[in-house]
C-alpha cells in the first residue's frame, strides 16, 4: 500500500483515541492531524490535503454530510470515511451520496478499518498518486518572539507576489495587537479588521468593504486602529475572515500574532505554508526551536513542505551562521533575508515597500527570491541573487 496521511475528526475523545491508535498501527499510515470539531477539522483537512479524511457522523448529521460532500467536491482524490452507529440502508445511501468511500461502524472494528484503508490505498495507487492541485494558497509569516521582522516580511512578500505573478493577492494583518503592515506600505486605511468584527455578520461583503487597495493591485486588510475594537475577538471570527479571503483571492499572505493560542491555531489550520521566522541570535533560535516542538505536537511537520524556516537579518558578521541554525533546529533553511538595516528602516519610515519596482535593496531582492521559491511555476523570470557561502559550523545548545 502506498503511504497514506489521515485527518481524523471525531468529537468523542475516547473513540478518537481508539481510531488514532488503530490507524497508527497500520503500515504506511501517518496522522496528519486530528480535531474534535467539524469546522476546525475540515479547515485542517483543506490545508493538510490528506489521503483519507475520517468524519464522525455526530448530530447535526446533515451538517456532517454537507461538509463531507463539499470537501469531496473540492478534493476529489481524498477518500472520505464516515463513522456512524446507525448502519442501515438509508444511512449508507446518504453517506454514498455525500461522497463517502467507506462507512465505519461503531464500535470500532479494527479489521474493517484496515481493509478500508487498504482499499483507499489501492485506489490512490491506481490514480497514479494524483496529488490534486489547488490554485489557492495561504502563506502565514509567524514568530513566537516579537521584533523578528514578521510584519515587514509579510507586507513585502505580499507586494512581491503581486508584482511577480498575474494572480489576485491579499495581505491580511491578523496580528491584532501589534500589526503595522498597512502603514509599512504607505497606506492609510479607513476600515480594518475591527470593522469586520463589529459588523452585524461576517460575510464576503463586510470583508471586501474593509479592504484597501495598494497602487500595485494588492488588497490589504489592515490591523485594527484601536485595540478595544478587537476586545473579545474569537477564533471562529478570524477563521471566517480567512475562509472568505481564501475563497476570494488566489494568494493570501497573513501576518500572524506572535503567540500560540486558539486564534493562531485557526490561522495555522488554514495555512498551506507557515513561514517560521528566526534571526541569527541564540534567543531567537531558542524561540524557533520551541515553535517547532509545538508544530510537531500539532502534526504540522508531517508534510515536509508545510513549515518553512526563514532566517531574517542574515549578515556576514553574524555570530551564528545559517549552517549552525540548521544543525540546531534539525531543519533546512528555506530562505534568508539580508540584514539591510538602512534600507529596511527607511522603507518602514517612509511607507515605501522594499519590493517596489524602484527599490534595489538587498533585503528586497531576498524577499523577491523567497516569493519565487514559494510559487515557482507562477512567477515571472527575474535574475536571482546568489546565496552567500555558509560559514563554519558550531553547536549552539550542545547535542540537545
Amino acid at each position: 500500500m502506498i503511504p497514506m496521511t489521515v485527518v481524523l475528526v471525531h468529537r468523542d475523545d475516547h473513540e478518537r483515541a481508539q481510531l488514532r491508535a488503530a490507524l497508527e498501527g497500520l503500515p504506511g499510515v501517518q496522522i496528519a492531524g486530528e480535531r474534535d470539531d467539524l469546522r476546525a477539522g475540515l479547515a485542517l483537512a483543506h490545508q493538510a490535503r490528506p489521503g483519507i479524511l475520517i468524519l464522525d457522523m455526530a448530530p447535526p448529521v446533515e451538517e456532517v454530510l454537507n461538509g463531507a460532500s463539499q470537501y469531496k467536491l473540492d478534493h476529489p482524490d481524498c477518500a472520505v470515511f464516515l463513522a456512524t452507529e446507525t448502519y442501515d440502508p438509508e444511512m449508507l445511501l446518504r453517506a454514498l451520496r455525500a461522497g463517502a468511500q467507506e462507512v465505519l461502524r461503531r464500535p470500532l472494528d479494527r479489521g474493517a478499518l484496515r481493509e478500508a484503508v487498504e482499499r483507499a490505498g489501492r485506489l490512490a495507487a491506481k490514480k497514479n498518486g494524483g496529488a490534486g492541485s489547488s490554485t489557492r494558497s495561504v502563506i502565514t509569516a509567524f514568530c513566537n518572539k516579537g521584533g523578528s521582522g514578521v510584519s515587514t516580511t509579510a507586507a513585502n512578500l505580499a507586494i512581491s507576489l503581486k508584482r511577480l505573478t498575474a494572480r489576485e493577492v491579499a495581505l491580511a494583518d491578523l496580528d491584532y495587537q501589534s500589526g503595522d503592515a498597512a502603514f509599512m506600505l504607505g497606506l492609510s486605511p479607513t476600515k480594518s479588521l475591527g470593522d469586520i468584527l463589529g459588523a452585524a455578520r461576517i460575510d464576503s461583503a463586510s470583508v471586501q468593504d474593509a479592504l484597501i487597495k495598494h497602487p500595485c493591485g494588492l488588497h490589504v486588510l489592515s490591523q485594527p486602529d484601536h485595540l478595544e475594537r478587537v476586545d473579545g475577538i474569537k477564533p471562529e471570527q478570524v477563521a471566517s475572515v480567512l475562509d472568505i479571503l481564501q475563497s476570494t483571492f488566489d494568494l493570501v499572505v497573513v501576518d500572524a500574532p506572535h503567540v500560540f493560542n486558539e486564534i493562531t491555531l485557526e490561522i495555522f489550520d488554514r495555512s498551506s505554508t507557515i513561514l517560521l521566522m528566526t534571526e541569527p541570535s541564540i534567543p531567537s533560535v531558542r524561540a524557533a526551536r520551541r515553535s517547532l516542538e509545538i508544530f510537531q505536537k500539532l502534526n504540522f511537520l508531517v508534510s515536509p513542505d508545510r513549515v518553512r524556516l526563514i532566517v531574517n537579518r542574515r549578515g556576514e558578521q553574524s555570530a551564528i551562521s545559517v549552517a549552525q541554525i540548521e544543525e540546531t533546529l534539525g531543519m533546512a533553511v528555506f530562505g534568508t533575508i539580508t540584514n539591510d538595516y538602512l534600507a529596511v528602516s527607511t522603507a518602514i519610515n517612509v511607507g515605501k515597500p522594499l519590493c517596489s519596482e524602484n527599490n534595489d535593496s538587498r533585503a528586497g531582492r531576498d524577499i523577491n527570491a523567497l516569493a519565487r521559491k514559494l510559487v515557482p511555476s507562477q512567477t515571472l523570470e527575474e535574475p536571482v541573487e546568489p546565496v552567500p557561502a555558509k560559514r563554519s559550523r558550531l553547536r549552539l545548545f550542545g547535542k540537545g
